[in-house]
């Protein structure tokens, strides 16, 4: 079962060159999920949030994001790398 692996996938009737080659499968699942991704990314809703909604892990929509090369605009930073307030008392 030697499947070429694919860097195009078609969403809606637009081409989209993706960021590295993946199986046919993969595409058509990146292809059908694409319209779904994009409206959550519109609607402002954080990776955690899309992930719950698709059913999936937050790390399999940051592989798709990545694959897709798109922007995500609502990203919650958690982790030492949060922004925190901080509270001085001098």
């Amino acid at each position: 079962m030697n499947q070429e692996p694919t860097d195009i996938i078609t969403v809606g009737d637009r081409p989209l060159r993706l960021s590295r080659p993946v199986l046919p499968h993969a595409a058509r699942r990146l292809a059908g999920i694409l319209p779904q991704l994009n409206a959550l990314n519109t609607a402002g809703k954080s990776q955690a949030d899309a992930a719950f909604a698709l059913g999936v892990s937050v790390g399999a929509v940051r592989t798709w994001i990545a694959l897709a090369g798109i922007s995500w605009t609502n990203l919650n930073r958690r982790g030492p790398y949060a922004k925190r307030k901080t509270n001085r008392h001098a």
